[in-house]
């Protein structure tokens, strides 16, 4: 013999009616049926009666299966490919050409000295095209500008210091009483 399970979300007819008391006039009053998914009211209190305390009973929520499934998800159509870019200059790039330059000509500064005058003047012009939107490289415009003025002033201090030699050197071999270094020596001959 066998029996069939029970479903237990089914409501039997002697759960679907239960029998009630009649109803406390003094007592709370009870909680009216809800629909499914709704919030439960909130707990009201009864007074006391004659220094006993009465409990109230919270609702208990009513939970019921949803009538009908959730619509499917919209399927995600297949990635396009990627378009190709335009040719020419994009938006916000047509001058970062002057950072680029303005890097390249503080770096050769560095072995030639004279290229860093306009390695500066290049990262000055390069960083307002990029305030201006018209370039994005920042970077290489800022860092084209600090080697510039990196190798024009070590190329001043070393303008200096030579200045400074050329003129002790002739202080030490001008006069009348030049230094023994500075003097031929009149005793070593050239002999072929």
């Amino acid at each position: 013999m066998s029996t069939t399970p029970q479903d237990p979300y089914e409501q039997r007819p002697d759960q679907a009616n239960p029998p009630q008391a009649a109803p406390d006039p003094q007592a709370a009053p009870t909680p009216q049926a809800q629909p499914p998914y709704a919030q439960p009211p909130a707990p009201q209190h009864a007074q006391p009666q004659q220094g006993q305390p009465v409990y109230a009973q919270p609702p208990t929520p009513q939970y019921a299966q949803p009538q009908h499934a959730q619509p499917p998800y919209p399927q995600q159509p297949y990635a396009q490919p990627y378009a190709p870019a335009p040719y020419g200059p994009q938006p916000g790039t047509e001058k970062n050409w002057m950072g680029i330059t303005s890097l390249v000509l503080s770096l050769v500064g560095l072995f030639t000295g004279i290229t860093a005058i306009a390695g500066i003047v290049f990262g000055h012009l390069s960083l307002s095209a990029v305030k201006r939107g018209e370039a994005n490289n920042r970077g290489l415009g800022l860092t084209g500008l600090i080697i510039g003025y990196v190798v024009a002033v070590l190329g001043i201090l070393a303008t200096i210091a030579f200045l400074v030699f050329i003129g002790w050197i002739g202080t030490q071999c001008g006069g009348d009483n030049p230094a023994s270094w500075c003097t031929p020596d009149s005793s070593y001959s050239w002999s072929a």
